[in-house]
């Protein structure tokens, strides 16, 4: 039997835990250090499995959409499918439905994005 996988995350996540803990947007060298040294003394880990150079870092920052494998996602830093998402239901029993669905009107017409809609056409007359 294979192990579970771990959840995937995107790297900004992790950029963004960072900055909080700075009070500020990090640069390359500043990120570098923070991921590597992880903990308290003398348990520190490096955050990557292996100490990043500042070279590294600066990759890292630029591409904060990349999804990772990340044993310590929080659940709402997990990155889900698409089709997951569609077929989960909230525990209150609302529907999810596709943002398309969502943008038209009960009647079925679309919302007019831009336009007057309270139905007196695009000068608002009648």
């Amino acid at each position: 039997m294979s192990p579970p996988r771990l959840p995937k995350m995107m790297i900004g996540f992790v950029v963004r835990r960072c900055t909080v803990a700075l009070g500020r947007v990090p640069s390359p060298a500043e990120f570098a250090l923070w991921a590597n040294t992880q903990g308290t003394p003398p348990n520190t880990v490096c955050l990557f499995g292996r100490p990043i150079s500042d070279r590294e870092a600066a990759v890292i920052l630029r591409h904060q959409a990349r999804l990772v494998s990340a044993r310590s996602a929080a659940p709402e830093e997990e990155y889900k499918e698409l089709e997951s998402l569609l077929q989960a239901r909230p525990a209150n029993g609302a529907r999810v439905i596709p943002l398309d669905r969502a943008r038209m009107r009960p009647n079925g017409r679309h919302s007019g994005r831009g336009r007057r809609s309270n139905g007196r056409g695009p000068l608002g007359a009648r």
